[in-house]
């Protein structure tokens, strides 16, 4: 047996470092550029987004009337079975489900406080309430139901305030028109 132990934690004595010119001439060096892109492929790269451009114009003006329809209540139902070929009616047709989801929803909130709340504490005060801070939701829902509109009127893609974060209908319609 020997002394020695092999997970002995003294420090190692420093190997000698090679020189640079030595270590140099036993690899060599390789240097590797990208293809350079030709004129030619530029061309067609403009070319390819200026018809993409071209495309989704013609878009926005062939079903412009249909995306104005997601923004008036209950008739977002149309450009949803009509026009989910159109990536700009998608996008509408979605801001504009969510605004008639969640109108739908405080509706139904503020008539079940009014429906129970009424008869059980006869307090005619909480009513009152009620229809206020439900009238001022509904004001908030019209505003961004106009708002929605100008974003057809003006071309844009834009998200409503609030609730455009959020995608209802993305794997209904493909993004491939």
């Amino acid at each position: 047996m020997t002394d020695a132990n092999d997970y002995d934690l003294k420090p190692q004595p420093a190997k000698p470092a090679t020189a640079p010119a030595a270590r140099s001439a036993e690899v060599p060096t390789v240097v590797v550029s990208p293809p350079a892109s030709s004129p030619t492929d530029n061309v067609e790269a403009a070319q390819l987004k200026k018809q993409a451009a071209a495309e989704e114009e013609e878009d926005i003006r062939k079903n412009k009337g249909m995306a104005l329809l997601s923004y008036l209540g209950v008739l977002v139902v149309i450009p949803m079975i009509f026009g989910l070929h159109s990536k700009f009616v998608r996008h509408h047709a979605n801001q504009g489900l969510l605004l008639f989801t969640l109108e739908m929803v405080v509706w139904a909130a503020c008539k079940t406080v009014l429906l129970l709340g009424y008869p059980l504490l006869h307090l005619s005060a909480m009513v009152y309430l009620t229809s206020l801070v439900g009238g001022l939701i509904w004001l908030g829902f019209t505003l961004l139901a106009l708002l929605g509109l100008l974003h057809v009127a003006g071309d844009s893609y834009a998200s409503l305030p609030v609730i455009g974060e959020y995608e209802i209908i993305s794997i209904l319609g493909s993004d491939e028109s």
